[in-house]
């Protein structure tokens, strides 16, 4: 009879913007850092001009890739990094970096403050999110 794993899951709060998207509060370098919850994004993306701003720095290696709707962009992975979430340690994930800037003009326009970057699939799935809407909360496990 196989065995049953117990997971542990954290409780992220979750921000519902003016813009209906889900956002969360990260820590990059030791400083917040917005990122929106997008489930349909393959990976997790950093704006590229938020590298700077953090202090980070950019691998070697890079790759094309983008979004729905968007031509092939080559983009760059960020060589090392400790993105947090709360207590989760995600500076395991690879970070990919792409110009945000035609998000960001989108929330301003919506009057939300703008977004560092991207929380995808690969973290969500990976850490078997449970986004619970009426809460407020995202589940993640440990």
């Amino acid at each position: 009879m196989p065995t049953k794993t117990t997971r542990q899951f954290l409780l992220i709060p979750i921000i519902r913007e003016k813009s209906h998207h889900i956002t969360v509060v990260a820590r990059l370098a030791g400083r917040p850092a917005r990122f929106i919850v997008d489930t349909g994004a393959g990976g997790t993306i950093l704006d590229s001009h938020a590298v700077s701003r953090y202090k980070l720095r950019l691998s070697s290696a890079s790759r094309k890739g983008g979004g729905v709707g968007s031509v092939a962009m080559r983009m760059n992975y960020v060589a090392r990094h400790d993105l947090t979430l709360l207590d989760l340690d995600l500076s395991g994930t690879k970070l990919l970096t792409l110009d945000l800037s035609h998000v960001n003009a989108g929330l301003e326009k919506a009057k939300v403050e703008p977004v560092v970057g991207v929380l995808g699939a690969d973290v969500l799935w990976r850490r078997h999110a449970v986004i619970d809407y009426d809460r407020g909360l995202m589940l993640l496990s440990t």
